[in-house]
């Protein structure tokens, strides 16, 4: 499962559904997206951070049981929120640097909605994690001589608990595989708290299967 401190929950992707002309009015006013995820997902943690330490138990011991922010996973509303408080950084940007109209009805439109996704998310609550794993650093891989045809393959790790929770897969790897080799997997780094670990493959990033039974 994703956590919120593993980076931004949504993706250019996910804002350009919401907002088909994003990509256009990006590139037309130089608006850097992957800055404004970042910065939205900042401030989000920020917020977060707040209300955890607004309902801080005032006991020691339960207070060193009680959640922070790398507790907190990605759920669809916590997601949600993400989106619109991104595209309302964005418009809120183009408005005041260019006071165009249009830009700022599709502000005050996104900061309606992210006031919404907000209220929503305080009435399901924020999703915890009270084991959380963060997502896997990419593996180192090698080739060793086989009897194999060779191609290009993708791989990711991701890290598992002790309770066989698994965290988010790391940024898949490419790899060129000569013929009559075959890849090797080794990690560059363990989270203190994984028991073990998973790998992943495939011949395309975004279809990658898990290669270990166990």
């Amino acid at each position: 499962m994703a956590m919120l401190l593993d980076g931004p929950p949504s993706t250019i992707a996910d804002l350009s559904v919401r907002d088909s002309d994003l990509l256009d009015v990006s590139a037309t006013e130089g608006i850097d997206l992957s800055a404004k995820l970042q910065l939205a997902a900042t401030d989000i943690g920020n917020s977060i951070d707040s209300m955890l330490l607004s309902v801080l138990p005032s006991c020691i011991a339960v207070r060193q049981r009680f959640p922070s922010l790398r507790h907190i996973a990605v759920t669809s509303q916590l997601k949600l929120w993400h989106t619109l408080s991104t595209l309302r950084l964005v418009y809120q940007d183009v408005y005041y640097s260019r006071l165009n109209d249009r830009y700022q009805a599709k502000m005050k439109m996104f900061r309606e909605e992210e006031s919404r996704a907000l209220d929503d998310l305080r009435t399901v609550g924020l999703g915890v994690v009270f084991d959380p794993l963060p997502q896997a650093l990419a593996p180192n891989i090698a080739t060793v001589q086989s009897t194999d045809a060779g191609g290009t393959i993708y791989v990711a790790v991701s890290y598992v608990n002790q309770k066989s929770e698994q965290g988010l897969a790391s940024v898949p790897v490419e790899l060129d595989v000569p013929r009559e080799s075959v890849a090797t997997v080794n990690l560059t780094l363990l989270a203190d708290n994984a028991t073990g670990w998973n790998l992943f493959a495939g011949v395309s990033p975004d279809a990658l299967y898990q290669q270990n039974s166990q």
